[in-house]
């Protein structure tokens, strides 16, 4: 009878640990939706202020970032009813040979970005700011450069995004 009593009173133990750890965790991790104690869980993501020469490069910059913010399911994209705000300057890009052929002509450039990127809340107070910087090669071909250095551009924004919000999920 006493084995049976203490093997039931450890099983309890057990199972009321393991509850409290799964429980605990879980909730901890989860946590509902948003950043900063749930108090962002709306952004307002504006366009990306390019101060470079290079054309047409916010609009894939920024749709890397907000795509990004969606994908973690934390956060929904809105304009009206936003908790924060997410602005971003590209304050970079440069292009550079990378490869050339046996006579010397180039066959691979690659591309850099620089993005600043600062998250505050809707009443102005700045939460985190982040410069973050990535670069890609593309290949050089007859009547496919500018789309191949288009996402090149694409492909190394996605990875700055997701660098951002490993960060911002790092720290909240």
């Amino acid at each position: 009878m006493k084995g049976k009593g203490l093997k039931r009173t450890g099983l309890v133990i057990i199972a009321a640990t393991v509850l409290m750890v799964t429980g605990a965790c879980g909730y901890q991790l989860i946590g509902g939706k948003g950043i900063y104690g749930g108090d962002i869980s709306s952004i307002y993501v504006p366009v990306f202020k390019n101060l470079t020469y290079e054309p047409h490069v916010s609009q894939p910059v920024t749709d890397s970032f907000s795509r990004e913010l969606l994908s973690t399911g934390l956060f929904t994209l809105s304009y009206e009813k936003a908790d924060g705000i997410l602005k971003g300057e590209i304050t970079d890009v440069t292009m550079s040979p990378s490869s050339l052929n046996a006579q010397g002509v180039v066959i691979e450039k690659s591309v850099s970005v620089t993005v600043k990127v600062s998250l505050s809340q809707k009443n102005g107070t700045l939460i985190k700011e982040f410069t973050i910087g990535d670069s890609e090669i593309y290949k050089i071909q007859e009547g496919a450069e500018e789309y191949n250095r288009r996402e090149a551009i694409r492909r190394l924004s996605a990875r700055m995004a997701r660098r951002f919000s490993a960060q911002l999920l790092l720290e909240y």
